[in-house]
């Protein structure tokens, strides 16, 4: 799974055999957010993170999304 942006301690990776709708697996102090950013921003899955580290991982989704659909379209055509 390469990490296609790292801003902040949070490391934003998209799975090489991964399915749509586009999303990326965000990790950051040993924990995992699954967010999908193709029509809308939204979170899919938590697993540990706080509140607050939430919000900051959906705003650097938000701050890079146009990034982070290239690098998507990238590894899945």
């Amino acid at each position: 799974m390469p990490t296609v942006l790292n801003e902040g301690g949070y490391r934003v990776r998209i799975n090489t055999d991964d399915h749509l709708p586009m999303h990326v697996h965000i990790w950051h102090q040993g924990n995992v957010l699954i967010i999908e950013f193709e029509d809308e921003i939204r979170l899919r899955d938590n697993f540990g993170f706080s509140r607050r580290n939430e919000r900051r991982a959906l705003q650097v989704v938000e701050e890079n999304r146009e990034l982070l659909i290239r690098e998507w379209r990238k590894i899945h055509g």
